[in-house]
């Protein structure tokens, strides 16, 4: 087989690099499988608004954890970070039907307003990087 000098350069570029990739994988797959991302999620009746319901979502790993908690009274959601150095690398969602969704960063309270009785979704993610671990939660009710 006749093979162009470009042609053959390529192809031991990708032999080479073939073996790393593969690898990158299962690492990834290790990080994020020592995340527990459903344990401490959930949704229940807002013990403030008639008719509203909290949703909350949350991944922990030993003692590092993320969460997005949004409390149908006041309509508020709230961010908190104690994962790694950095305690503004929590991403959330906040999804409300007919509304949309919203995205989030950093640890804080956000006042929120919507109209009652919207069906209401958190998503939490551990960051905004490609290996990020992230939760979704429904149940929620404005």
């Amino acid at each position: 087989m006749n093979l162009s000098r470009s042609t053959a350069v390529a192809l031991a570029a990708i032999a080479m690099t073939g073996p790393l990739l593969s690898t990158a994988g299962p690492a990834a797959a290790r990080s994020a499988s020592a995340w527990n991302c459903t344990s401490l999620s959930g949704s229940s009746d807002s013990t403030s608004d008639k008719g509203g319901r909290d949703v909350w979502a949350e991944c922990h790993k030993g003692n590092e954890w993320v969460r997005a908690y949004f409390r149908a009274y006041k309509e508020t959601l709230e961010l908190e970070d104690h994962h790694g150095s950095d305690p503004n690398s929590v991403v959330a969602y906040l999804t409300v039907a007919g509304v949309g969704t919203a995205r989030f960063e950093g640890a804080g309270l956000r006042d929120r307003s919507y109209d009652e009785g919207k069906a209401v979704s958190v998503k939490v993610c551990t960051s905004d990087s490609s290996t990020k671990v992230c939760h979704t939660q429904g149940g929620g009710r404005t």
